[in-house]
């Protein structure tokens, strides 16, 4: 049996990074399929998930803000 070698994630910045990548593409594929919908209900439902998507963008947004203060805090604190 081989063993598949896994990539190990990056920094917390990257990780957060590909997470709002993948959001908005979830996001881009969510409200692209509510414009096609033929039924309201269907078009709504995806819109709710689109909405969702918007929202996680969102916290994970200030998910950097709050590290790169923290980064800068950290800098400001060892001079470097």
């Amino acid at each position: 049996m081989q063993i598949e070698k896994t990539e190990q994630p990056g920094s917390m910045m990257e990780i957060l990074t590909e997470a709002i990548k993948k959001e908005q593409e979830s996001y881009d594929y969510y409200y692209r399929a509510a414009s096609q919908a033929a039924k309201p209900a269907t078009r709504k439902m995806l819109l709710n998930l689109a909405g969702w998507e918007k929202g996680h963008i969102e916290e994970l947004e200030n998910h950097v803000k709050e590290l790169k203060a923290q980064m800068e805090a950290d800098r400001a604190m060892t001079g470097g």
